[in-house]
C-alpha cells in the first residue's frame, strides 16, 4: 500500500514538473514570438520611412540643383568684403556723375561677425547738397546698380527760391541713411555630388531663370527732368501786370529746343568728321537749315520775354542760346568766302516768316546775324541774288517799323460819287495824291483803311470802328 501511494506520488511529482517546464517553455516563447513581433513592426517604420525618403529625394535633388545655380544671382546681388571695401568709392562715382560731392560719409551700424548668420548687414550715412534732379540722378544708380542697397532714412531741408545762380540751381541738405548686406556664409558643409547632373540641369533650366529673374532687382531708365520742375521750390513766378507762361510751358518750351540743339551739335560733329567734300556740304546745308529754323525760335523766346520762370531761362542761356552762338562761331570761322548759300537762302526764308507774322524786329535780327559776311558773298554771280533778296527784305522791315512810329490820326473819310474820296488825318483833310510830311504820300482811300506810298512801299493804316 505505501509502494502504491509512493508510485502515485511520484507520477504526480513527475506531471507537476513536466506541466511547469511546459508552462515555462511556453512562456518564453511567447516573449520571443512578442519580442518578433516588435521587431517586425519597426522594420515596417524602417521601410516606410526609407520610403518617404526616396519619394522625398527628387524633390530634395531638384531643390539643390536650383539653389546651387542661383547662387551665382545671389553673390552678383549681396557685397561681398571686398564690395564693402569699395562701396564708398562706388558711392563716391555715384555722386560724381551726378554732379555733386558729399560733405561727409559716416559709418553706421554693422552686424558682429559672430554672429550665426549668412548676411552682415552695413549701413552708412551720407550728407550731400543737390537740386532735385540731380538727387534723382543719384537714387537712380543706387536703384539700378547690381548690388542690393536700400535707403532706410531720408531728410530733405528745402533750399530757398532765391539762391538760384547763373550755373547751378538751389540746392537742397539731405542726410541719407544706406544699407546693404554682406554675404557671407558660415556653414562648412561639402558639396554632395549628384548623379547626371549636367542631364538634370537641362531640365530645370526654365525655373532656374524664373528664380533668378525673382532674385534680381528691376532695373528703371530713369530720362532726366524731362519738362518737370523742383517740387521743393515755389513756383510762383514775378508778374508785370502781363499774362504769363504756366511753368509746365515753359520747362517744355525750354526742353523742345534743348533737343533741337542737342540735334544741331550732332550734325555740326558730323560734318567737322565729314569723309569727303560731298558730305560736308550736305550735313552743312542741313545744319544751316536747322540752326536758321532755331535761331528763330531763340529771338521768339527773347522778344516775347516768354521765360519768366529763373530754371528754364538759366537752362535755355546756358543750353540753347550759347550752344547755338558757338556753333554759328564756329562755322563762321575759316569762311573767308562770305556767308554760304545755304546759309543766305535760310536766312531770307526765316526773315519772310518773321515778315509774313508781322515780326519784323525779328526779321532785323535774323539779318543781323549774317550782315557782316555779305559784302563778300556780294560779290559771287551765284550768291548776289540771294544777297539782293535779303537786303530788300531788310528794308521791308526797316521801313514798316519807321512807318510804324509816325503819328496818323485818322477822324474819319468821306467817300463821294463821281468825286475824290477825302480822309481827315492828323484834324485836315487830304486827298489822294496828297503829301502829308516829308516822306508820306496818301495812296489809295478806302472805307476800312488808307494807303500810303512810303519809301517806295505801299503800306496802310487801318480806320479803328
Amino acid at each position: 500500500m505505501n509502494t502504491e501511494k509512493k508510485h502515485r506520488l511520484v507520477m504526480a511529482g513527475i506531471g507537476l514538473g513536466l506541466a511547469a517546464a511546459l508552462g515555462t517553455l511556453i512562456y518564453y516563447q511567447q516573449e520571443g514570438i512578442d519580442k518578433r513581433r516588435a521587431e517586425v513592426a519597426a522594420l515596417r517604420e524602417d521601410i516606410e520611412a526609407s520610403r518617404k525618403l526616396l519619394q522625398g529625394t527628387a524633390e530634395l535633388v531638384k531643390g539643390v540643383i536650383i539653389q546651387r545655380e542661383t547662387d551665382g544671382v545671389i553673390k552678383e546681388i549681396l557685397s561681398d568684403e571686398k564690395d564693402i571695401t569699395d562701396l564708398v568709392r562706388t558711392l563716391n562715382k555715384f555722386s560724381q556723375e551726378a554732379g555733386f560731392n558729399f560733405a561727409s560719409i559716416k559709418d553706421g551700424t554693422r552686424t558682429s561677425k559672430k554672429s550665426k548668420e549668412d548676411f552682415e548687414r552695413v549701413s552708412y550715412t551720407l550728407a550731400f547738397d543737390v537740386d532735385a534732379f540731380q538727387l534723382l540722378v543719384f537714387l537712380h544708380k543706387i536703384e539700378s546698380h547690381k548690388r542690393f542697397m536700400n535707403v532706410t532714412a531720408f531728410k530733405l531741408q528745402a533750399a530757398n527760391r532765391n539762391e538760384y545762380t547763373a550755373e547751378t540751381a538751389p540746392r537742397h541738405r539731405i542726410t541719407l541713411d544706406l544699407e546693404t548686406y554682406v554675404y557671407a556664409p558660415t556653414g562648412n558643409a561639402k558639396e554632395v555630388k549628384i548623379d547626371q547632373y549636367e542631364k538634370k540641369k537641362e531640365l530645370l533650366i526654365s525655373e532656374i531663370s524664373k528664380r533668378g529673374a525673382e532674385l534680381r532687382v528691376p532695373f528703371y531708365d530713369y530720362r532726366g527732368q524731362r519738362a518737370r520742375r523742383d517740387p521743393w521750390i515755389d513756383p510762383r513766378v514775378p508778374v508785370d501786370g502781363g499774362p504769363t507762361m504756366p511753368i509746365e510751358e515753359q520747362i517744355a518750351l525750354v526742353d523742345g529746343l534743348i533737343e533741337k540743339t542737342v540735334e544741331i551739335q550732332h550734325v555740326w560733329d558730323e560734318a567737322k568728321g565729314a569723309e569727303n567734300l560731298i558730305q560736308t556740304m550736305k550735313l552743312r546745308a542741313d545744319l544751316e537749315q536747322k540752326l536758321a529754323l532755331l535761331e528763330e525760335d531763340i529771338r521768339r523766346v527773347d522778344v516775347g520775354g516768354l521765360l519768366v520762370f529763373v530754371p528754364a531761362q538759366r537752362r535755355f542761356d546756358k543750353n540753347v542760346v550759347e550752344v547755338v552762338s558757338a556753333v554759328r562761331e564756329q562755322m563762321n570761322k575759316g569762311t573767308d568766302s562770305g556767308a554760304s548759300t545755304a546759309l543766305l537762302r535760310e536766312t531770307s526764308e526765316a526773315m519772310e516768316r518773321h515778315i509774313d507774322a508781322q515780326e519784323y524786329e525779328l526779321a532785323l535780327q535774323a539779318f543781323n546775324t549774317v550782315e557782316s559776311r555779305l559784302g563778300l558773298a556780294d560779290q559771287d554771280p551765284l550768291r548776289e541774288p540771294l544777297v539782293k533778296s535779303l537786303r530788300e527784305l531788310k528794308h521791308l522791315a526797316d521801313t514798316v517799323l519807321v512807318f510804324e512810329k509816325i503819328e496818323i490820326q485818322i477822324g474819319g473819310v468821306a467817300l463821294y460819287e463821281e468825286r475824290a474820296p477825302v480822309a481827315l488825318i492828323n484834324g485836315q483833310p487830304y486827298s489822294e495824291g496828297e503829301i502829308l510830311g516829308d516822306e508820306l504820300i496818301v495812296h489809295n482811300i478806302r472805307p476800312d483803311q488808307i494807303e500810303f506810298a512810303f519809301r517806295g512801299l505801299i503800306l496802310a493804316r487801318v480806320l479803328e470802328a
